[in-house]
């Protein structure tokens, strides 16, 4: 009797273990299969334009600053055809928008350009949101507000650094020198290279209303590993 409840028990066991191994398997497989979507997705629109055309008014708002969304909120802009916008930055660092294509979407997001980092295969979609949700698919615009794209003047990048290869994770990697390609909303793309990298606090601004003398620049930001800093990267279109 002893020795059939032990069996008893054991079987239990192993069920309960071959149901969770099952479990476990099933949400790490959906997790990777979205993870995959939005690569594929981030490379198509980067390479084919991948511009939606939205069915519907975009009803997607930034969220107010959050310890797991550590840039805050922007305006999201307005990026209609008849809308004549100046982002000013500062003295000759302007951000100036003649007229600006339809609205576009990326996964119910405000896209404004694609970007891709040959060195760490980086590829994806610029959106203007910068909530949890547009950046958990896509890197946000967070200067100017009223951006465009591939013109004189800073455009500020914004991307999580998640560790594991996603997004801005290893922009760690870069060096001077290493090129950064940018595609606007028409269809243009520039490349950029890589002048200067270096690590500030969270509340540093400056590098995002410095004077570019002419030049088109873009600086792309994220958190250093230990998530206490930001990680800088000054690039600009060399003539």
């Amino acid at each position: 009797m002893f020795k059939s409840k032990y069996s008893t028990l054991l079987t239990v066991l192993l069920v309960i273990l071959i149901v969770a191994i099952i479990v476990i398997v099933l949400v790490l497989g959906i997790k990777t299969y979205k993870d995959y979507q939005n690569e594929k997705d981030a490379k198509m629109a980067f390479q084919d334009g991948g511009y939606e055309e939205p069915e519907k008014e975009n009803k997607v708002k930034n969220e107010n600053k959050t310890d797991d969304d550590p840039y805050g909120d922007i305006s999201t802009g307005n990026f209609s055809e008849t809308n004549n916008t100046t982002g000013n930055n500062t003295d000759d660092n302007k951000q100036t928008s003649s007229k600006l294509p339809k609205v576009k979407f990326y996964k119910g997001f405000t896209q404004v350009g694609n970007i891709e980092i040959p060195k760490t295969k980086a590829s994806y979609p610029i959106v203007l949101e910068t909530s949890a949700e547009a950046l958990e698919v896509a890197v946000g615009v967070t200067y100017p507000s009223s951006p465009n794209l591939n013109k004189p003047g800073n455009i500020v990048i914004i991307g999580h650094n998640y560790r594991n290869g996603k997004l801005f994770s290893n922009n760690k990697n870069l060096v001077n020198g290493d090129t950064i390609k940018i595609k606007d909303i028409e269809g243009k793309v520039l490349t950029y290279t890589i002048y200067e990298i270096f690590e500030t606090t969270p509340t540093d601004t400056a590098y995002m209303s410095r004077k570019t003398e002419g030049k088109t620049e873009i600086s792309l930001s994220t958190c250093t590993d230990d998530g206490n800093n930001r990680l800088v990267i000054l690039a600009r279109v060399e003539e």
